[in-house]
């Protein structure tokens, strides 16, 4: 087991036919490492002994046995086999590592559906993922210990969330992604192009893609037209539909 980033020092035993230590394999060997891979974001090579895997690195043996530090990066299952090019470890000689990811330093995967509907939960998927400095999914984020507050870019206010306008829950992420469509974000504001800000207390944040915010459902009738009038002229008025935050309700139509 390791976390990425991190290291640990692996041993690599040269041995005969009947699984012997092949003592007499002795000197610097050019080992080449495969089986793990790059992380996602950035994409970080892992090595061994500061060398590349699929970079031969220079390892000195003694009575058949070398070691070296290895730094994996990508959160995975790796099957680490380190050859000669002659002979390696492909038989019954591979090292198994499961690699987690290490703890969130910034957010990103940000998946919003549009168009919304201002003053009602959002719908559709919606959601934040927080990663580690590699970009593997923070698994264990907690925003109870990390708060992360929703910033709209339109004049108006973010609710629904376990803080209102913030991530504040323990709960919040489930493996590092938080949905935010069952945690019950919403807007109420003007409506139009909406993105949102996502900024954690520590870390590094990130804006979400752009939503069509429509104008909720008419809540009251405005009643425009001339402020003096003559008794018996007329006098041409507009009737606008409009939603709680005054925004024109452009689904109030027909007859």
């Amino acid at each position: 087991t390791q976390t990425a980033g991190g290291s640990q020092t692996v041993t690599v035993t040269a041995k005969d036919a009947n699984g012997n230590t092949a003592t007499s394999y002795t000197g610097a060997k050019n080992i080449t490492f495969s089986g793990a891979s790059a992380s996602p974001s950035p994409a970080t090579t892992p090595t061994v002994a500061g060398t590349n895997f699929g970079t031969a690195t220079s390892l000195t043996f003694t009575a058949g046995v070398a070691s070296g530090s290895m730094i994996l990066y990508k959160a995975e299952s790796a099957t680490v086999n380190a050859s000669d090019g002659t002979i390696n470890s492909n038989t019954g000689g591979t090292l198994n590592v499961t690699v987690s990811p290490s703890t969130m330093t910034k957010l990103g995967t940000v998946t919003m559906a549009s168009p919304q509907t201002n003053g009602t939960a959002f719908t559709g998927t919606n959601t934040l993922t927080a990663l580690d400095a590699y970009g593997n999914t923070a698994t264990g984020f907690d925003a109870s210990a990390n708060n992360i507050t929703l910033i709209p870019s339109l004049s108006g206010a973010i609710s629904g969330l376990s803080g209102g306008n913030k991530l504040t829950g323990s709960g919040d992420f489930v493996n590092g992604v938080a949905n935010l469509t069952s945690l019950g974000l919403t807007f109420t504001g003007v409506s139009g192009t909406l993105s949102i800000t996502f900024a954690p207390t520590s870390g590094t944040g990130i804006v979400g893609p752009n939503i069509t915010l429509n104008p909720g459902a008419a809540t009251k009738l405005v009643v425009t037209g001339t402020g003096t009038q003559t008794a018996g002229a007329s006098n041409s008025i507009t009737i606008t539909a409009k939603d709680a935050s005054g925004n024109t309700a452009t689904g109030y139509t027909g007859s």
